[in-house]
């Protein structure tokens, strides 16, 4: 209907109306462009919330997920924490982090980590950092490992931080090798103040009787003992010396190794379950003197090894107390097999049990077992086959 018949019908003007067709006519045109003009401002505004729908026309989300691997998801939440405007920087950044051995699981762990990698000048702030770890001796997988593993790593000081902490541990170590195999344990200790703790550690283990040598050992293949919390340390320290342990021995490492992972309720469900084959109680503080790890074994692995010792080799549980080290031993790949063979001979009468240590006969190397038990008899049955 047109908005003149509509004004006869609707609105009839007569010589009364003070309002002319005319008049009526401009009101509805202003209506109708008012109209349309929020039906577009509306329309433009729904268009640009779909333009900005899933941070797609984000860059630095977009370089996220494109150039370094992150998941949508992932990108989205480091995005906060990381402005890119250009992709010259960071692209420069992962060509020195694939050129220095890096994979690029690794490289997405830790551009997760640390995303703020990615705007740091890599020449002058992360090359000499990777050239360090080279310099004493790391290589470049294993630089990539320790740096993937703990990217914050590389935020650290070169003069202030990494040469210090590497310098401390090589104080009390030696020789560069021990210091590397302590970094493989502990990949984050440079964001440790090292020097710190050893200064406070060193002077506590050494009141308490304990030599340089054992805490050496300590560092180089239990950092995460040595450098935990004050707190900790001090509880695993007096569980130690509460259960009896020698500070002089290197055993009273050992059992700090083991005590910083296992509670004393689970060494004494432990030692319950070896009491099931036959150990006293003195029996197992003994084994647990001379083989600490003896409470770290599967519940599975104990009942296992004691059954095939007790019940079918036949030997005393006193004895396996007195040599528990049998107990880290593989049932299956040098228990059983070993205990087959001698079995046979036995059978054959070519050894006797009075010739045999048993506990020896499980710990020698393979090679020495073959050579005594195995090459030797084969050659006594071929010439007795051929008399």
């Amino acid at each position: 209907m047109s908005s003149l018949l509509y004004c006869r019908r609707f609105c009839p003007i007569n010589s009364g109306d003070s309002v002319s067709i005319s008049q009526f006519l401009t009101h509805k045109l202003i209506r109708c462009l008012l109209s349309r003009t929020l039906c577009s401002v509306s329309e433009r505004k729904t268009e640009v919330a779909k333009e900005k729908r899933p941070w797609l026309k984000s860059f630095t989300v977009s370089y996220l997920v494109n150039s370094c691997g992150l998941s949508l998801e992932s990108a989205k939440s480091k995005s906060r924490f990381v402005k890119l405007s250009s992709s010259e920087r960071p692209d420069s950044v992962l060509t020195l982090l694939k050129n220095s051995g890096f994979t690029n699981e690794q490289i997405i762990r830790v551009v997760k980590s640390f995303p703020t990698i990615l705007i740091v000048n890599p020449e002058t702030v992360l090359l000499p950092k990777l050239m360090f770890f080279r310099s004493i001796g790391l290589s470049s997988s294993d630089t990539a490992k320790l740096i993937s593993n703990c990217p914050t790593t590389l935020s650290l000081s070169l003069t202030n931080r990494l040469i210090p902490c590497y310098d401390s541990l090589k104080s009390i170590l030696g020789e560069q090798e021990n210091v590397l195999k302590c970094l493989r344990r502990g990949y984050w200790i440079f964001t440790l103040d090292t020097t710190k703790y050893l200064a406070t550690r060193l002077s506590l283990c050494r009141d308490l009787g304990v030599r340089d040598q054992s805490i050496k050992a300590l560092v180089q293949n239990g950092p995460l003992v040595f450098f935990c919390s004050e707190r900790k340390f001090n509880e695993v320290l007096n569980r130690v010396r509460d259960f009896g342990f020698d500070p002089k021995k290197m055993y009273f490492i050992h059992a700090m190794l083991v005590f910083f992972h296992v509670s004393e309720f689970t060494v004494e469900h432990k030692f319950g379950l070896y009491q099931q084959y036959g150990w006293s109680k003195d029996d197992c503080v003994a084994a647990f003197m001379r083989f600490p790890n003896c409470v770290k074994i599967s519940d599975g692995k104990i009942t296992g090894t004691m059954d095939y010792l007790v019940n079918n080799v036949g030997l005393p549980p006193g004895a396996i107390a007195m040599q528990p080290f049998v107990l880290g031993l593989s049932l299956e790949k040098r228990i059983k097999p070993r205990n087959m063979v001698i079995s046979e001979l036995l059978a054959k009468g070519l050894v006797t049990k009075e010739d045999l240590n048993y506990f020896q006969i499980l710990k020698i190397k393979d090679c020495v077992f073959a050579d005594k038990f195995v090459l030797k008899f084969q050659q006594v049955s071929a010439l007795q086959s051929c008399l």
